[in-house]
């Protein structure tokens, strides 16, 4: 039987009993909380998870307890998300990569060349958009979204040349995640894209499966894909979405001080990781570049051509899966919040 099969036969009964620690402390609450990235507090999800766990034990004097399985220890991304739907751990810190496996409409987040800062990014997400989608995810997946909070902005790096325009990236093979809409951007951009596990990104990357990768410089340097590539083109061509979720029957099996104190910590929790981003993402070019890496900005002609292959195919795409409502929707936000922060 499949992990996905097995997680569904257990779901209900786990989620009712995920919350008791043991017999040397009955009544005190264990959160088991995963997350993908290296437990170093220069990635946002490890920061996330331990302002988190600090300010959950410390407020709640120990009833509740926060247990941190970062860096893939708890599986895979989909395996992560499975557990957390059933309760086997109660939160997980995962990107927007396979939310559309779990919630169709989550394709809306892929398009690429959406947001044109941090700034207007956290304008549309904190706003009714972002409001109206995590209410639709949690109905979805009963996943409450405790924060949303990022990695970066992903580019493009390689092992094989350096890459100025979107022709540079013919016959390179790219690694993506398992997310539609990345898959036809790499596509659409000239490139061959090649979906595969974040937990095996380094190995592929080591054993030549893929000539490179689209991810943040941040994320790339902690991980130390770097190690296996020798270019980074600077086009940002998404905005890397990170969101911390928590078990739904979990969170309403809190107390009222409980959710309070959990709902205070996650916003805390969020305003550090996403500092935490912006700060790494400048030192990661430093590193990189002392580390041998060849670092590309485009101008402004040759990020538009960027821009301009691979964004319509893919809203068409996405348009085409999930209909107009949501990509019109978060269309009116981008331009709402673009008008309300000014140009970046």
């Amino acid at each position: 039987m499949s992990i996905g099969n097995l997680i569904r036969a257990g779901a209900v009964a786990l989620a009712a009993s995920t919350l008791v620690a043991g017999a040397a402390s009955a009544q005190q609450t264990v959160l088991r909380l995963s997350h993908t990235t290296a437990e170093t507090m220069e990635q946002g999800s490890h920061s996330w998870a331990v302002i988190f766990k600090e300010m959950v034990e410390g407020q709640t004097g120990g009833d509740i307890e926060v247990r941190i399985l970062g860096a893939n220890a708890a599986g895979a991304e989909r395996e992560q998300i499975e557990k957390a739907q059933a309760g086997i751990n109660q939160i997980t810190l995962n990107s927007e990569i396979l939310m559309p496996s779990f919630f169709p409409q989550a394709r809306v987040l892929g398009i690429p060349f959406l947001f044109k800062s941090d700034a207007v990014a956290w304008e549309v997400l904190d706003g009714p958009f972002g409001q109206q989608f995590a209410q639709a995810w949690r109905d979805a997946t009963g996943l409450r979204m405790l924060g949303i909070f990022n990695a970066g902005f992903r580019s493009f790096f390689n092992s094989d040349h350096p890459v100025h325009s979107p022709a540079d990236l013919a016959g390179l093979k790219i690694r993506t995640g398992e997310n539609d809409a990345h898959i036809a951007m790499v596509r659409e951009l000239s490139g061959s894209p090649v979906p595969i596990s974040w937990s095996e990104v380094y190995t592929s990357l080591q054993q030549g499966v893929v000539d490179g990768m689209e991810n943040p410089p941040g994320l790339a340097y902690a991980m130390k894909f770097h190690e296996h590539l020798k270019y980074l083109t600077l086009d940002r061509h998404l905005f890397s979405i990170h969101a911390a979720m928590i078990n739904e029957a979990t969170y309403q099996s809190l107390s009222d001080d409980q959710k309070a104190i959990v709902n205070e910590a996650a916003k805390t929790a969020t305003l550090v990781a996403r500092a935490t981003v912006l700060l790494d993402e400048r030192h990661a070019l430093g590193d990189l570049e002392e580390a041998g890496i060849e670092i590309y900005d485009p101008t402004p002609a040759e990020y538009a051509q960027f821009r301009e292959l691979g964004r319509p195919a893919v809203e068409a795409m996405v348009r085409a899966e999930i209909g107009d409502d949501w990509v019109d929707a978060l269309m009116a936000a981008i331009a709402e919040a673009e008008a309300a922060v000014g140009q970046p």
